[in-house]
């Protein structure tokens, strides 16, 4: 993790500096070429006024003739001076006007121009005020060859220097803030990653601490949420293995201790009853088979139907008809609905959830069962009722677990009825709620959109 947040860090600091070095380099170039602007705007007065200095038969009036017409000090200069570069040397000898700074400057003779040879009253000068600044009081008369105007009027805004170094601060700053920015998500990964590992060695109660990081970001968060999901899915799937163990075990000791009795009949009956037994545990056992075969597909959405549309009524009176032959003590009601209601959905889905319910409320019930429909908000609501015992507030969430049957044992089925029931409502977008009927017993709701 290190490893990566350097080489992100180090890569985003290296695109900055490359930013910083185009950026001068491309100032450097645009100031260059301002400066030949520079040059060519002014050159025309700076060679009117070295013409008419060497056209001038007293020196010192033309000297002050051309001062006068300028803003900014005209001055003598060498050639040879020590503070002029070579480069600008080489290009005042060749005839240009050359900005120096804050200066402009060309020769009076030029070696490549036509200009008449320097005038005696010239020959010899003493360096001139800008020269001094640069060469010293006590330095020596050297001969007058150039002619320097200025300083000249200093434009508005920063210099290349300037400008280098308020873009060096900038991208420093720029820097440090990455770091800083990036410290919290370092910190938050790293403890991912310790978390990760944790529950990859097998401590699946491990868990990102909130309280050591007070810039929280949605990955803490989306990560514990991640790990309670999966510690409670292999808690589930545990706990359903062993109940899967136990219910397993039941039919099939029957069925050995049925195979062992039928060796030892004596009589045909007594073997056929035996016969019997053997075949109703085999039933029960397929039956519990198939039922965790429909309940592991639900969880991979391996069932899902295509939509069509259902009319509730039509449904209700075809699983009442099937149930009643099965329970013909108990009286199976469908309350009409004005309009009959009609959703658009998974036919078998909707069939499995509502005869689940009714055959879980036939178990239960003294005398009746009713089902009917009604319209909400968010789809349709499907009841269920009985005139049961009911079921307490406290077993109202258990009952929905798989294999729960809350200590019955004289009840029948496999205890996967109810748990179907609410995979079936939540893969469809619904829910599914229990609580008490007006009938004495326990009103299921199961709320299915349309």
């Amino acid at each position: 993790m290190t490893r990566l947040f350097l080489r992100f860090y180090f890569g985003v600091v290296a695109i900055l500096i490359s930013a910083w070095l185009i950026q001068g380099y491309v100032f450097r170039d645009r100031s260059e070429k301002n400066a030949r602007v520079v040059e060519q705007a002014l050159s025309g007065g700076a060679r009117l006024a070295r013409d008419e200095l060497l056209s001038a038969t007293d020196l010192d009036r033309a000297m002050a003739s051309v001062a006068d017409r300028f803003d900014y000090p005209v001055t003598l200069f060498p050639l040879d001076a020590e503070w002029l570069w070579p480069e600008a040397r080489e290009r005042l000898r060749q005839g240009e006007v050359v900005l120096l700074g804050t200066h402009i400057a060309l020769a009076l003779t030029p070696t490549d121009s036509g200009v008449s040879p320097p005038r005696d009253d010239l020959e010899t000068v003493g360096l001139t005020d800008y020269g001094k600044d640069r060469g010293g009081d006590n330095a020596a008369p050297h001969t007058a060859e150039g002619l320097l105007f200025g300083p000249l009027p200093e434009f508005a805004g920063p210099s290349q220097t300037e400008v280098n170094l308020g873009y060096g601060v900038v991208f420093l700053m720029a820097a440090i803030a990455i770091a800083v920015l990036l410290r919290p998500v370092v910190f938050q990964m790293r403890a991912v990653e310790r978390t990760a590992a944790a529950i990859a060695g097998g401590d699946l109660s491990a868990r990102i601490d909130r309280s050591r990081a007070p810039q929280d970001l949605a990955l803490v968060g989306a990560f514990n949420s991640m790990a309670d999901r999966t510690e409670a899915l292999l808690r589930s799937q545990r706990e359903l293995l062993q109940a899967v163990s136990h219910e397993l075990r039941t039919p099939l000791a029957r069925i050995r201790f049925a195979a062992d009795l039928v060796e030892t009949a004596k009589s045909e009956e007594d073997r056929q009853t035996r016969l019997d037994a053997i075949d109703s545990a085999t039933q029960k056992l397929d039956d519990l088979v198939g039922e965790l075969l429909t309940y592991v597909r639900l969880e991979s959405d391996q069932l899902k139907g295509q939509p069509e549309n259902v009319e509730l009524s039509a449904l209700f009176s075809e699983l009442i008809d099937i149930h009643a032959t099965l329970h013909p003590k108990i009286e199976f009601r469908s309350l009409p609905q004005h309009p009959p209601a009609e959703i658009f959905t998974d036919r078998k889905g909707l069939a499995r959830a509502v005869e689940n319910l009714l055959s879980n409320a036939a178990r239960h019930a003294k005398h009746l069962v009713q089902v009917r429909s009604r319209d909400d908000q968010d789809g349709i609501l499907i009841e269920v009722e009985d005139d049961g015992e009911g079921i307490s507030s406290e077993d109202r969430e258990k009952i929905f677990q798989p294999f729960v049957r809350l200590g019955d044992s004289g009840q029948t089925g496999s205890g996967l009825g109810l748990a179907l029931v609410q995979r079936i409502a939540k893969r469809q977008g619904g829910t599914i709620e229990v609580g008490s009927s007006p009938l004495g017993g326990a009103r299921f709701t199961l709320r299915w959109p349309k």
